[in-house]
């Protein structure tokens, strides 16, 4: 089995099990119902003869549980664990793509894909919804998805023809360090990460988006209604919230629905710097959803956006490319 024909799929078992659950209506995605959306995956990986499956060992055995389920419809190469290394979805596309995966699938939340995001993988990514907010995310058919990128490698497809690369916003930091994001950053009120995730408007002071879409729930679906913004728009957005400003609702977490007070909004151009400061008693920021780093008073960052993520895969451009 050569490398050409290798597809490296990942399945994050802790994606759509945080306090969303409680706070909204979420549905809490156990792990059966993650296995069957693996086997929908392969399923339509193994309708293109000759592609390998590539999964990660994890410490938890999610994977080789997983592998053990299935050996008896797909054949599947569970790729060993480094000794020593902690399980992240960081580590196991680097473990994939060292493997020899020639593309990745990667099902999870907009955290999940943040974090694949983070490991820069050189190689195409299909990122399937699996989390509590998928805005990063393909919502089709999973067996449409793991057949589309079956043929994406069968027929030697050019990735640039048949996806694009995503917008990340660049953090960077007080202390010079950086951070990034997929679709949105938040400067919120609260001035330490607990439960992370964000569903109390009153707590969100300003937001940089890359995306905003009216029909996806999240952080990003402020802006969906009055100011949409694509995947394939060359600009970002900037909201800052006050109490003069207009209410806005928004559908902040499957089954929660908020309102936000958005004072200003203004398109920003690719690589045009956005400063945000923390308030007097400090704050945080919310990456993807989930408060990541605490900041002291006054702390100031400062959020960038360029199209430098990941070669994201577009499965109805795959399917359709032999006959358009």
């Amino acid at each position: 089995m050569t490398a050409a024909q290798s597809i490296g799929l990942i399945i994050n078992p802790m994606a759509g099990r945080d306090i969303r659950r409680l706070v909204a209506h979420a549905s809490l995605q156990s792990g059966p119902e993650k296995a069957l959306v693996a086997k929908r995956i392969m399923a339509g990986i193994a309708a293109v003869p000759g592609i390998e499956i590539l999964v990660p060992e994890d410490l938890y055995g999610f994977f080789a549980w997983l592998k053990d389920d299935v050996q008896r419809d797909f054949a599947i190469t569970l790729v060993p664990h480094p000794l020593g290394d902690e399980d992240s979805t960081t580590l196991w596309v680097n473990m994939l793509v060292d493997a020899g995966a020639r593309a990745l699938i990667v099902v999870g939340g907009d955290g999940t894909q943040r974090n694949v995001a983070q490991a820069a993988p050189q190689v195409p990514v299909l990122p399937v919804a699996g989390g509590t907010n998928n805005v990063a995310c393909y919502l089709g058919d999973q067996t449409a998805a793991g057949y589309a990128v079956a043929r994406y490698l069968a027929d030697e497809l050019d990735p640039a023809q048949v996806g694009q690369r995503a917008k990340l916003c660049h953090i960077t930091l007080p202390r010079g360090n950086e951070e990034l994001a997929l679709i949105d950053v938040a400067l919120t009120r609260q001035n330490y990460t607990g439960a992370m995730a964000i569903w109390d408007p009153d707590d969100v002071m300003a937001l940089v988006l890359t995306a905003a879409d009216p029909v996806r729930p999240g952080l990003s679906n402020v802006a969906g209604y009055q100011h949409p913004l694509g995947f394939g728009d060359d600009r970002g957005l900037y909201l800052a919230m006050g109490p003069e400003g207009a209410p806005v609702p928004s559908v902040l977490a499957p089954g929660l629905v908020a309102s936000f007070r958005v004072a200003e909004a203004r398109s920003l151009n690719l690589d045009e710097p956005i400063c945000l400061t923390a308030p007097e008693r400090g704050g945080s920021l919310a990456l993807d959803g989930e408060r990541t780093v605490v900041l002291r008073p006054g702390d100031a960052v400062t959020v960038r956006i360029r199209r430098d993520g990941p070669l994201v895969l577009d499965p109805s451009r795959i399917l359709t490319a032999n006959f358009v």
